[in-house]
């Protein structure tokens, strides 16, 4: 096969197989744009995240659901975010959770300033792979 051939080729096949992998943009507001996932979960899933304003601050809860038969460990962390989206105070501990097998958690959390006003959910499991719900 000729040269030029062969690199008009290769360059198509790398457009199609980059368009099969990439994943549209989560929908503002849905649980996707307000979660990190740090490695794949086919076990928990986080099911339900509310966020509301009380005394000036921004307080969330989300809920993480275990569909397995088997006890899950999770850590979490919460990154919160100014109106620009810089991030507000310092970097959170991972926190550690045990969701039992077949049950439900909610987790709540506090921002640490008035000046927050959005948040990330970050969010690592080492004991199980997947994709979020």
């Amino acid at each position: 096969m000729h040269p030029f051939k062969i690199v008009p080729l290769a360059i198509a096949l790398s457009l199609l197989s980059g368009c099969a992998s990439h994943k549209p943009p989560p929908r503002p507001g849905s649980i996707h744009a307000k979660v990190e996932q740090l490695s794949e979960m086919s076990y928990l899933q986080i099911t339900d995240l509310r966020a509301v304003k009380r005394n000036h601050l921004l307080t969330v809860q989300a809920e993480i659901n275990n569909t397995d038969s088997d006890n899950q460990q999770l850590y979490y962390r919460f990154k919160w975010l100014d109106a620009n989206g810089f991030t507000v105070g310092s970097e959170e501990a991972w926190k550690p959770v045990l969701v039992y097998a077949y049950q439900k958690q909610t987790l709540t959390a506090v921002a640490p300033s008035p000046q927050a006003t959005d948040f990330r959910l970050v969010v690592q499991s080492p004991d199980n792979t997947g994709n979020l719900p």
